[in-house]
């Protein structure tokens, strides 16, 4: 698996197909006219910000931190499994 800086130094199309084959999907957001999904990829996330309007990823935005993640959990609801 690559790491976080040679996952950047890659172009977009290469990082996208990086995040196909060895990304964990985790969840979405939306945010104004994107549509945001983050992915797991071992040592770090990937944030892909997909343009509703152009049809095409925007950015890409890597974290080393587990706080990138907030953004996304007030949207999660997690069913209460013991009383």
């Amino acid at each position: 698996m690559l790491n976080v800086k040679s996952f950047e130094s890659l172009p977009v199309t290469e990082q996208m197909q990086y995040i196909h084959s060895e990304g964990h999907y985790l969840h979405y957001r939306i945010k104004g006219w994107c549509k945001i999904n983050i992915y797991w990829l071992g040592s770090f996330y990937a944030e892909v910000w997909f343009l509703y309007n152009l049809k095409d990823v925007g950015l890409i935005r890597t974290y080393t931190k587990a706080t990138c993640l907030d953004p996304y959990l007030a949207d999660l609801h997690v069913p209460q499994l013991f009383e």
